[in-house]
């Protein structure tokens, strides 16, 4: 068989024998219960979504490889080994909007990332000679023959890097790297001194930010005087106006200044995202004057011998080319991530993954650092702390005021000024500025609640110099020793060499339930460096790995004479904090086609504008009026055409729905995702905490008699103690089964540990006792150099917990070793997978039908777990002397069966009622869950992720017929083995058989995506019909997101811990049912920890969606109305007043745009998404027909009010006196239209609540057609008739206006819900020919059509 490692996280049974008979089926799946049963948070280590936010370390040797070729290396680099044709991550050249770079330059350049790490690893050999001293450099020797008591080579290095000592390469020279360097030492001139050996070639190059999936590009420039004085000159000539333009387009603003250069001698740079976001950066250069090593890891050198000698391996590295003096520290801080230049590699990489060789040896650890150590450690890591630089207001307001959008408005006040619109360009100046000013406020509140949340300082205790010292914990280094003490937040990432502590992790796993950490084992700290350097952490490493930003709950010394220490390993934004900070301060950009289409419209509107402005010049100068007047009203049409508030609009309906979700306690880090969230078209759910609720509750115990065989189901404790009172030994020894082997913790009176022991332990009324300080269990401790812990059984017996082995996800178990008090008899208690237990039992112990009970228990859904023991000893003495309490081997050998504990997953309350709703609103619902698959299975029957009715194929690995190194994926279903799948279609072999779903593991899963034998359609089709995804890591879960996504799925990911962080952040919509500062990075946090909220942020995020594109669509029939009113007047060389237009924008049209979007959501969600498509046929249609019916009704009133007797002819060119007829008729029949456009484009049912339960809106309304038809009836010798420039007419026209606006009512009305329908539907249906643009639904009809 093919060995399938490099897939499969040795899972028993996930590949079997093609022989196997297709009845194990249950038999294999039942093999899967296993880390599922002690999956709790008290073992599990952090996920790979947080600690490396779903990416992994791969070693990419070849930096000169185009990056569309070492694709799964270096871009999403995940635990799936993807092929590159079914990756993913596509194509740079697919995804990349790089404005400055090239994207084949990117694709080529040379490159590092965040996952980068130093493979060579200098031997050690703590019995080095080091009066061999025959391969030592001159200098070398020097320094080490005037120290005696350091042996071990790394003291050396480190004696080394700490001191200036010159090296014999390149031209280096003493007084070259002195302490006391020349003038000028930091000058990018000496470069080629420093580094003769090293040339600096590189101009530009690649980086990648594995947390946050980005690729950015760097190049080097250095600035150019005369350049630099034509850039100013430029600035001075246009006013400012090309300060602003290069500004907006800084690719050329770069050009204008400097001149492309390699990156180590550089005087700024360039730093461009994927994204196209560019900053330009200035470098710190520092004289450091150390061994490259002391900064990044260094890469083994390809071809080169491997030395024999310690010796060879300090002379080949320390000092020479592979490990260089580095004089001059060159660092760049771009996102709060330091880039340091690498001289041997000519390019920026991070030290995120540093370690240090001495961290091999638990002595040298131990010893602490030197004071020189301690500084040249400050200089490279900086301080430990997360401080995020705010920008002071004054550059917030030059960031808001220099944004086109405000640049504009200025533009506009000042035409309208010169135009002497005084007052209305007052009130929009007044109304600018009050927005401005709110921004700013809601920028520093939102800046200051992220500098809250990450900033954190404690008093630390650290070992340095041979002396404990208290500092502030700013100044930790990497490979510090600091005493772990209560902190409120612990400061750092570390790693526990000494005592014992519990942690609340919540923060980054979303799990309030502390759990035990351990100190790391000796033979461990030999693979620290080399774990350390990888992007994830090991599980085994996990244990005794204390996070930044957990909180440390208690601590205890495992030695007296000896506190809990920890050894400092991450810093700063290097932590996994700091990693987590670093996203939430830079989220992946919103691409949305609502936003996109805006620009594209605006820019058709300033097209159209264009020509109104061409045309308003030759009509101006055929009526000969003054220059200025031509320019100013030439001028002011653009303005009418693109009103200044119409980008504002995209975002009424987003502030609105954003005030109701946080009334329903649903918060949001990304507003613009909120209108993304009403084109959700398949929703994924995690199963624990999300659909279920937190942890399991025990539904039972099957104990066994003395006569070997299952009792009934024991419900309650009471039972529990009755039957242990009234049976044999092995009823009691399972009683005190179920109150010992645990990992709980007794802490300020409440128990703390894994959920599954804290229900277990719940489940028998036993009590904890926990205190160190105990004189009874002092006692026992003090003898064993152990935790000791007391359960009180019952009144009269109790039993000491002497040991405890960890539970190991390899062994799927953990034991203890107990004495009971009265007759100090010792045993060892173990509990874990029943097909691990069965295998340590006598066979006489086990019942007959011990498989027969398990298989039903599990093929329903219900967790086992399996309890056995073992009499070791008559006495604690004797236990002592056997010695048998560090031989776990012996202690969990040749036990006596006790019984099963039955665990059940109960569904939250509305989980059955949200996806019932959401199926009915033809939403597709799939569970993905890294539990059993036969649990996923059967709470997806609970709750309807899968139908009741449908057949569930899971598949299984089998060997192909074609040789032994092919697999094949045989599919069969769950409840009758003897139907099987076609591998390829993915369809029944038996006839008439539609009704069935998939269920997929992650091993299949991952197989499935790498394997060349699975073709795209199979895979897509998998895709299309599996409603479960069991046994899914967190980078699975990110897979899966992507690969729906590739399918034109809007995907929404619904999820409640760390583990799903990697797949809340790839997903269109991520909605976190956590408090856990984690999940913070998703979109969306609910504290209503029901998938109901769901339903809400679909509802709002459709009425979102629908109030946009209602209040587009009004502001830009506005401007239409306007535009046409205002063309009319120019043709005969007048316009509208100062205050008629100051009525119209604020009094008018400012309240029925916020008005009409105060429509609360529908209360259901209709089946039908709302169109995010704002150039699409049916909007276009729609606006092009609404203008043209506008201009025919405002043409036909401005015609018959010229023929009205007491008309009243405009006079040309007089802008004090803009009274006519025309003005006025054209004034307030537009305002009709303006009301009545408004009510017109006012959505309601299915997305929006009908508009007559707007009642803002309605009473706006009413009160804007009452005060226009009042208007007609104000005398012109009036006040308000004066203000407003108004003529009189006549009552019976003044009738005209409100029958005729009537009719022009009911006209938009029918054509915008009959007229333009219809015609839109025969675009489609005569050009688009029923075609969908979704790759899934075409995907859908042609599996249907082939299963046909």
């Amino acid at each position: 068989m093919k060995n399938i490692s490099s897939f499969t996280r040795n899972r028993v049974g996930s590949v079997v024998s093609e022989r196997s008979s297709a009845s194990s089926i249950h038999d294999q799946l039942v093999n899967e219960n296993d880390y599922a049963v002690f999956g709790g948070v008290g073992d599990a280590s952090i996920p790979s979504s947080i600690s490396s936010f779903h990416y992994t370390y791969v070693n990419n040797e070849d930096s000169d490889v185009p990056l569309q070729s070492i694709d799964r290396n270096i871009r999403r680099g995940s635990s799936i080994e993807r092929n590159s044709r079914r990756s993913s991550s596509v194509d740079l050249q697919d995804r990349a909007k790089f404005r400055f770079f090239d994207v084949d330059d990117i694709q080529n350049a040379q490159g590092s990332s965040t996952m980068d790490s130093g493979e060579f690893e200098i031997e050690h050999d703590p019995y080095w000679n080091q009066d061999d001293g025959k391969h030592e450099t001159a200098g070398q020797r020097r320094f080490l023959d005037q120290v005696e008591s350091r042996t071990t080579l790394e003291d050396r290095v480190r004696l080394l890097a700490n001191n200036d000592i010159t090296s014999d390469y390149g031209s280096g020279s003493l007084e070259t790297h002195s302490a006391n360097p020349p003038e000028n030492k930091t000058d990018t001139r000496k470069h080629d001194i420093y580094f003769s050996e090293f040339p600096a070639i590189t101009s530009f190059q690649r980086f990648y930010i594995a947390e946050q999936d980005l690729v950015v590009g760097i190049a080097g420039y250095r600035s150019n005087f005369y350049k630099l004085s034509g850039c100013y000159f430029f600035y001075a000539v246009t006013l400012g106006l090309g300060y602003l333009i290069l500004r907006w387009f800084p690719k050329y603003q770069v050009s204008f200044s400097g001149d492309a250069c390699p990156l180590a001698k550089s005087d700024w740079y360039v730093v461009e995202s994927e994204y196209g976001e560019l900053e330009i950066l200035k470098p710190k250069r520092i004289w450091y004057n150390k061994p490259l090593s002391t900064f990044l890891n260094l890469k083994e050198n390809e071809g080169a011998a491997q030395t024999e000698s310690s010796q060879d391996v300090l002379d080949e590295f320390v000092g020479s080319e592979h490990d260089p003096i580095v004089p001059v520290l060159i660092t760049l801080n771009y996102r709060y991530l330091t880039l340091i230049y690498s001289p041997i590699e000519d390019l920026f990489k991070t030290n995120r993954n540093w370690s240090d060789e001495c961290w091999k040896s638990i002595d040298l650890v131990e010893n602490g650092l030197s004071y020189d150590v301690v500084t040249e450690r400050q200089i490279v890591f900086g301080h430990n702390s997360l401080d995020i630089q705010e920008k002071s207001v004054g550059e917030l307001l030059m960031d808001e005021v220099l944004h086109p959008f405000y640049i504009f408005q200025i533009f506009s006040i000042i035409l309208w000024l010169l135009d002497d619109y005084y007052y209305y360009a007052s009130c929009i100046f007044i109304i600018s500025t009050l927005s401005i000013i709110q921004t700013l406020i809601e920028t520093k509140k939102t800046m200051k609640r992220l500098r809250d949340m990450s900033h954190s300082e404690c008093e630390v205790r650290v070992w340095r110099n041979g002396f404990w010292k208290e500092i502030n914990s700013r100044d930790l280094v990497p490979g510090d020793v600091m005493e772990v003490d209560q902190f409120n937040l612990f400061p750092c990432d570390a790693i526990l060499i000494s005592g014992s502590v519990i942690v609340n992790e919540s923060m980054l796993t979303g799990e309030s339930v502390p759990v035990s950490k351990k100190p790391i084992p000796l033979d461990c700290m030999q693979i620290l460096v080399h774990e350390l350097k990888k992007q994830k952490i090991s599980s085994t490493l996990s244990r005794s790995f204390l996070y930044s930003g957990t909180r440390i709950v208690k601590s205890s010394r495992l030695k007296l004479d000896q506190p809990a220490m920890a050894l400092a390993v991450r810093i700063g934004f290097n932590t996994t904090k700091g990693s987590l900070v670093r996203s939430m301060l830079f989220p992946k950009p919103v691409g949305f086609k609502l936003y996109e289409d805006s620009f594209k419209y605006i820019g058709f509107m300033a097209l159209t504008a264009m020509f109104g402005f061409v045309y308003s010049i030759v009509n101006f100068l055929k009526l000969q009026l003054d220059r200025g007047v031509i320019i100013l009203r030439a001028l002011d049409i653009i303005t009418i055409v693109v009103p200044p508030a119409l980008p504002a609009t995209l975002t009424i309906g987003i502030s609105i729905a954003l005030n109701r979700l946080q009334k329903k306690k649903v918060f949001c880090i990304s507003p613009a995702r909120i209108n993304i969230a009403g084109q959700l078209n398949i929703l994924c759910f995690d199963k624990t905490g999300t659909l279920t609720e937190d942890g399991l509750g025990i539904l039972g115990v099957h104990a066994v008699s003395s006569d070997a065989n299952f009792g009934a189901m024991i419900k309650t404790c009471h039972e529990l103690h009755k039957m242990e009172i009234e049976g044999s030994r092995k009823e009691f020894l399972l009683l005190t089964s179920m109150a010992t082997c645990h990992s709980l913790h007794r802490v300020d009176e409440e128990l703390v540990g894994d959920p599954l022991d804290f229900k277990m332990f719940e489940f028998t009324g036993c009590k904890l006792i926990d205190d160190t300080n105990d004189p009874f269990l002092r006692k026992f401790q003090n003898q064993l150099e152990e935790n000791v812990s007391l359960c009180k059984i019952d009144d009269t017996r109790e039993a000491i917990i002497l040991k405890q082995f960890d539970f190991v996800s390899e062994l799927r178990r953990m034991s203890v070793i107990v004495m009971l008090s009265d007759t100090e008899q010792c045993f060892s208690l173990v509990k874990g997978a029943p097909e691990i237990i069965i295998n340590l039992c006598r066979r006489e112990s086990l019942p007959s039908n011990y498989e027969e009970l398990l298989d039903h228990y599990t093929h329903n859904g219900y967790r086992v777990i399996a309890i056995a023991a073992k009499n070791l000893c008559l006495s604690f003495d004797e236990l002592r002397l056997k010695n048998v309490l560090k031989k776990r081997s012996i202690v969990e050998a040749e036990l006596d069966f006790l019984g099963f504990i039955v665990f059940e997953n109960k569904l939250k309350s509305s989980t059955t009622s949200t996806l019932q709703l959401l199926h009915e609103a033809n939403l597709r619902t799939v569970m993905c869950t890294g539990d059993n698959i036969l649990t996923a299975i059967s709470v997806g029957r609970e709750c309807g992720i899968l139908r009741s009715n449908s057949k569930v194929f899971v598949p299984l690995l089998v060997d192909s017929e074609e040789g032994i190194d092919n697999l094949d994926v045989e599919w069969r279903d769950i409840d009758d083995s003897a139907s099987i799948l076609d591998s390829a279609t993915l369809a029944p072999l038996e006839r008439n058989c539609d009704n069935y779903q998939l269920a997929v593991t992650g091993d299949v899963f991952k197989y499935l995506l790498t394997s060349e034998s699975i073709s795209d359609s199979t895979l897509e089709k998998l895709l299309i019909k599996t409603g479960v995804f069991a046994r899914m890591s967190p980078d699975e879960k990110h897979e899966l997101v992507e690969q729906l996504q590739n399918l034109d799925y809007s995907v929404g990911f619904c999820g409640d811990g760390a583990n799903d962080c990697g797949a809340l952040k790839a997903a269109d919509i991520g909605i976190s049912l956590s408090e856990a500062e984690a999940s913070v990075a998703a979109p969306f946090t609910s504290q209503n920890f029901e998938i109901s909220c769901v339903l809400d942020l679909i509802k709002e995020g459709r009425a979102s969606l629908v109030t946009s594109f209602s209040c587009f669509q009004f502001m830009s029939l506005y401007s239409a109305i306007q535009f046409i009113t205002v063309s009319i007047m120019y043709h005969r060389g007048s316009n509208l007043g100062d205050f008629q237009f100051l009525y119209i924008d604020l009094l008018l049209i400012l309240p029925l745009a916020i008005f009409m979007s105060w429509s609360k959501p529908y209360h259901l969600v209709s089946k039908k998404r709302p169109s995010a498509n704002l150039v699409s046929p049916k909007i276009l249609i729609s606006l092009l027909g609404n203008i043209l019916i506008l201009l025919v009704f405002q043409f036909t009133v401005w015609r018959l009010v010229q023929l009205q007797p007491w008309y009243i002819q405009p006079v040309p060119g007089n802008d004090d006196n803009v009274q006519s007829s025309e003005n006025s008729v054209l004034f307030e029949y537009s305002n009709y239209q303006y009301i009545l456009v408004s009510v017109v484009l006012t959505a309601g049912p299915p997305y929006r609540e009908p508009v007559i339960d707007n009642k803002p809106y309605i009473w706006n309304v009413m009160l804007a057609a009452i005060c226009s038809t009042l208007m007609m009836f104000v005398p012109s010798d009036s006040y308000l008739g004066a203000l407003l420039q108004l003529t009189d007419i006549s009552a019976s026209f003044a009738l005209f206006i409100v029958v005729f606006g009537s009719i022009n009512f009911i006209t938009l009305y029918t054509a915008n819900r009959k007229f333009f329908p219809y015609i839109s539907q025969c675009y489609k249906r005569y050009f688009r020919k029923g075609k969908s643009s979704k790759k899934f639904k075409t995907i859908e009809k042609e599996f249907k059509y082939s299963q046909v």
